[in-house]
């Protein structure tokens, strides 16, 4: 017997959006220029301590750490962002690295008595690896979501590490503005780092 699908699950089905793109363990946004040629990189991504691949319910939040490593000589005095959000986002949904040019060192402030004032890493030695941990908010409409990042260079910009979590800050708009900034589809498939599969729990009749 053919399985019967009412007009319902037709509509449901027409709403799922599923694809299958290569997630990468370490994503690298380069730069060019003198060494060490890259702005930052990321690895070790974490979806609510469960690996890079998830399944979350349509509208859900969801809590993800990873490490990143900003190293960006040619920077110069700029305050940079890494951003993130998903594959089908029109902006960026958190900025979760703000600093100078070097990642660690700890939490500093900058633009310190201005509209700009922000917490910020600026590192005087050696960049280091350092974890960040955020909150993204999963689509109402079912299939598959890709994690991505790029930089931004906007004034403001959250601190998201262990230790700038622990210090009051307000969420800055600015920086999640960037995400299609010269790049007109957003960050492409290449910054894939993790997927949300958003699933619903009642299940189709098949």
């Amino acid at each position: 017997m053919k399985p019967f699908f009412g007009l319902a699950s037709l509509l449901l089905l027409s709403t799922v959006t599923l694809s299958d793109e290569r997630i990468v363990d370490t994503f690298t946004e380069d730069f060019g220029g003198p060494k060490p040629g890259f702005r930052y990189k990321v690895k070790d991504l974490s979806i609510e301590g469960e690996g890079n691949v998830f399944y979350a319910e349509p509208g859900s939040q969801v809590y993800v750490e990873m490490d990143v490593l900003h190293d960006c000589t040619s920077c110069g005095n700029a305050i940079n962002q890494i951003i993130v959000g998903l594959s089908s986002d029109h902006k960026a949904q958190v900025s979760v690295w703000n600093g100078k040019q070097r990642s660690g060192g700890g939490v500093k402030v900058v633009n310190s008595g201005t509209s700009v004032e922000c917490l910020a890493e600026d590192n005087d030695g050696e960049a280091e690896w350092v974890t960040v941990g955020f909150q993204l908010t999963v689509p109402d409409q079912l299939g598959d979501y890709y994690i991505r990042t790029r930089y931004s260079q906007a004034y403001t910009g959250n601190l998201l590490t262990e230790d700038g979590r622990q210090i009051k800050q307000r969420a800055f708009e600015e920086p999640l503005k960037w995400w299609k900034v010269d790049r007109p589809s957003g960050p492409g498939e290449q910054s894939n780092i993790g997927k949300i599969i958003v699933e619903s729990d009642t299940p189709l009749p098949w």
